[in-house]
């Protein structure tokens, strides 16, 4: 009995030993392959551009498993055969990195619209994108008409595999100077954030055959500030008719943007765009009859690329067409010292009324953007989760613009520069200093009933906003100059004195203020002045405002059922939600209250 217990004990030993050695030997396996697992990082370029490939590998090797594959090797420069074989090879959710002009590497067509295949400027259309590379796990072509990415034919999911980047030149000296600012400014990020905003459109402008609402881009932009901490410069419209009614620290004029460039870490700009600059818009009301007309606009450059400026940091541009053609301003940015830039290859589209991160259209990919970047992710990945965060919330809220637009939009947009680039400012509190203004000398009388009269009272020539509380409506005023903008509440005065009347009506009740605002932006004469109301209106579901809610209101809201503001015949007091259109949710608000 002892002998057996004896072996049995030594078999257990043994059994023991055995088991201990591989499990030492299964975690230091494990504890290797988890230590060594790295992002993979892929280099496509050609042979000319080996010599800058190898730079790049050579630092982000510290970080990533680093992949060189030249065009030679794949064999054909044809973006479907590069495609394909990127679909071999390519770990999801890694990083591209192309070098070399579009030429070079070509960066291929897709198609938002299954009719429009070639370029249009009035309608979605073929617009070149990077993208193509970046859906490797994706059907583009479904229905097999060589025209890929078309928004019902083709019925794609925009959920990119990888992150791609490009830094669009064709010599290694130039490829290597921009990636040398790439690890300079990784190192040391300039601590500043620039933000400009143009108007893309004014209140009453005709779009499409319909009057459209105040576009000032710097209601995208104050958004955009909620992500930013310690220094934000703001550059907004100051100029015309009807500048904007948000402070600013400076007005968007070429020289005070072209001043600030140099110390920003990051830039972000609403207006509209060639591709050769951007420009912001402004509005001279020659005739004083308080509406846009064609002929009375006027579109500055802030940014050229053929100018002599200096550029820093990762630009975001929401203008049109910034990244089209052979020599854009994307690439010029890049010139000059800038380390990343998106924008648009063709025509991007944003709503008029874009107030909110979810509104539609390219304000929202770059709100997606911002948080994005400012939450630690890197720029590449910033711009392609952006994208998939706006088609899978967003995609349908741009009732201003055809549906196909919302695709062009995340097609059009395309990173210059290395994908794996960060921003980690420093947070810290801005400081903010106040100018001594003036008391306000403007008397202001409201009476307080359902169909409102504001008089106002103004002892010397001045131009000032006065800005409404939510449910007050302006019909009219006794200055014929007067810009009425209900959407948002603005009224514009220009070159004012004397008594001036307001005739409207207040819808719902009202616990607001009316507050009286000298738009100037730090040298304003004129201290903003605030007016308490409370007020019982009709109620929103009096259509026809005659103290009642029947069946007039509901045939009324009928006849505008399913049209949004956009479409000829659409009765703004149906939109009982305030969404812009009338459909069931009205509907369900006035047979339901």
């Amino acid at each position: 009995m002892q002998t057996n217990n004896t072996a049995g004990s030594k078999k257990t030993f043994i059994f023991i030993i055995v088991f201990v050695l591989i499990f030492s030997v299964y975690n230091t396996h494990r504890a290797k392959a988890t230590i060594t697992h790295k992002t993979q990082y892929l280099i496509l370029t050609t042979n000319n551009l080996i010599q800058s490939a190898q730079l790049v590998a050579k630092t982000r090797n510290k970080k990533y498993d680093v992949k060189i594959i030249t065009v030679e090797e794949i064999g054909s420069d044809s973006p479907s055969e590069i495609r394909n074989f990127l679909k071999k090879i390519a770990s999801v959710k890694g990083y591209l990195l192309i070098l070399g002009s579009e030429n070079t590497i070509p960066r291929p067509s897709m198609y938002p619209s299954g009719t429009v295949h070639s370029t249009s400027y009035s309608a979605p259309s073929e617009t070149k994108t990077d993208l193509y590379y970046a859906l490797l796990n994706e059907e583009l072509d479904k229905d097999g008409d060589l025209f890929p990415g078309e928004l019902y034919d083709d019925r794609m999911n925009i959920a990119p595999d990888i992150f791609v980047g490009r830094i669009p030149f064709d010599s290694n000296e130039e490829i290597e100077k921009i990636f040398n600012k790439t690890i300079q400014f990784e190192e040391n990020p300039p601590q500043t954030a620039v933000l400009a905003a143009s108007f893309i459109a004014y209140p009453g402008e005709i779009y499409q055959g319909a009057k459209i609402f105040n576009g000032d881009g710097a209601r995208e932009e104050e958004l955009i500030a909620t992500f930013l901490d310690g220094d934000v410069i703001r550059l907004y419209e100051k100029s015309g008719s009807f500048p904007s009614i948000y402070d600013a620290d400076f007005e968007l004029t070429k020289e005070n943007f072209y001043s600030v460039l140099p110390d920003a870490g990051f830039v972000n700009w609403v207006a509209h765009g060639s591709n050769s600059a951007a420009y912001r818009e402004i509005w001279n009301d020659k005739n004083e009859n308080g509406i846009p007309d064609d002929s009375e606009f006027k579109f500055e450059s802030f940014i050229s690329k053929d100018d002599t400026f200096k550029a820093n940091g990762i630009f975001f541009s929401g203008s049109c067409l910034n990244e089209n053609g052979v020599s854009n301003l994307g690439k010029a940015v890049l010139e000059k010292g800038g380390v990343a830039f998106i924008g648009s290859t063709g025509i991007s589209y944003s709503p008029s009324y874009f107030a909110a991160p979810h509104d539609g259209g390219t304000g929202s990919i770059n709100y997606y953007f911002v948080k994005n970047l400012t939450s630690g992710k890197t720029v590449g990945e910033s711009l392609y989760t952006a994208f998939q965060e706006f088609f899978e919330n967003d995609f349908y809220n741009d009732i201003e613009d055809p549906i196909e637009a919302n695709l062009m939009n995340i097609y059009d947009y395309n990173l210059y520069g290395d994908p794996a680039i960060t921003w980690n400012p420093v947070k810290k509190q801005k400081e903010y200093t106040t100018t001594k203004r003036t008391e306000n000398p403007i008397a202001l009388h409201i009476d307080n009933v359902k169909d409102i009269k504001i008089t106002l009272n103004i002892p010397e020539k001045t131009s000032l906003f006065i800005l409404l509380p939510s449910g007050i409506y302006i019909k009219s005023s006794s200055m014929k100059s007067t810009i009425i903008d209900n959407a948002f509440g603005i009224i514009r005065l220009n070159n004012a004195v004397g008594e001036i009347v307001f005739s409207g009506v207040v819808r719902g009740d009202i616990k607001g203020q009316i507050i009286i605002k000298d738009p100037v932006t730090t040298e304003g004469l004129l201290e903003d002045k605030t007016f308490n109301i409370a007020i019982n209106g009709y109620d929103i579901r009096d259509i026809n405002m005659d103290e009642r809610v029947d069946g007039n209101d509901l045939e009324i809201l009928i006849e505008s059922f399913g049209k949004t503001y956009m479409d000829k015949g659409f009765n703004h007091f149906t939109d009982l939600n305030s969404d812009y259109k009338t459909d069931g949710k009205d509907l369900f608000i006035l047979l339901f209250p």
